[in-house]
């Protein structure tokens, strides 16, 4: 219903359902989105795998040759490029989770026609800091006597990266708004739904430690499972807090409903 393929007509019965019913929860609300949006997600998430790949490849070349300067800018260069396509993935995702109808190529086009311009200097703070982060996590076990303290502040900041990065491109896509009213906005959503921050950066970290850890004998996996995955977890988790901030339910109920009342207004027209 929410993300159908092109060649699959969007069922309005499944639409009004929607709508109508209460939604499941957890894994119940998991899996409903799976049965009906699997393949949307699959192919946002290869697009998104696909255009991290050159900002990981560069960031991994410029941490093992030990260069801080080459390892930033690899990142935010990798940024760039990356942060159009994870946004067009996240518009996926909450597509799905708002039981928005529409065919998934036309949303996506829409939707990084929309949101490039604006996901452009996020991505690029975000790759430098994964760029940081990355050079220190090679350096460090080259080092003696590294403190327990230093790796309990590495695992700290990735985990708390990963969700700040998830709230804020998660704003770029739903709303317009600056860019420090995003930074601000997603620096209060970790602290005031700090359970549901918890949770979506427990799966994040543990989901990337693992396909890490194991590199190069997860790349199949990642390309399965790639980004939506985690993104679909973690958002599912996140969404209440959003919809509560934004009132996305209802801005989203409003323009159905002025869609529905013109084209009335159109058909009524037409008939006389």
């Amino acid at each position: 219903m929410a993300m159908e393929d092109k060649n699959t007509p969007v069922q309005p019965d499944a639409v009004e359902a929607a709508e109508t019913r209460g939604r499941k929860v957890g894994a119940a609300r998991f899996f409903e989105l799976l049965g009906r949006d699997l393949w949307p997600f699959y192919k946002a998430s290869i697009l998104c795998v696909l255009g991290f790949a050159p900002g990981y490849a560069a960031v991994l070349f410029s941490a093992m040759a030990a260069s801080l300067p080459l390892c930033l800018l690899s990142g935010a260069v990798g940024g760039l490029i990356a942060a159009p396509v994870f946004c067009g993935m996240l518009d996926t995702i909450l597509r799905a989770l708002r039981d928005e109808p529409g065919y998934w190529w036309h949303t996506y086009r829409m939707a990084w026609k929309q949101n490039w311009r604006e996901s452009l200097l996020p991505g690029a703070g975000a790759g430098f800091c994964l760029g940081l982060w990355a050079f220190l996590l090679y350096a460090l076990p080259d080092l003696e006597n590294v403190p327990i303290s230093v790796w309990i502040c590495m695992v700290l900041g990735i985990f708390f990266l990963l969700v700040f990065c998830l709230y804020l491109f998660a704003q770029v896509v739903l709303v317009s708004v600056s860019q420090a009213e995003r930074l601000k906005n997603a620096a209060l959503f970790m602290i005031g739904f700090l359970p549901r921050t918890l949770a979506a950066g427990a799966v994040l970290c543990i989901y990337w430690g693992v396909m890490l850890a194991w590199m190069p004998y997860t790349i199949p996996v990642v390309l399965i499972l790639g980004f939506w995955l985690p993104c679909t977890l973690a958002l599912q988790i996140i969404y209440p807090a959003l919809d509560k901030a934004f009132h996305l339910e209802k801005t989203i109920t409003a323009r159905r409903e002025d869609e529905i009342n013109d084209l009335m207004e159109q058909h009524g027209h037409t008939s006389v």
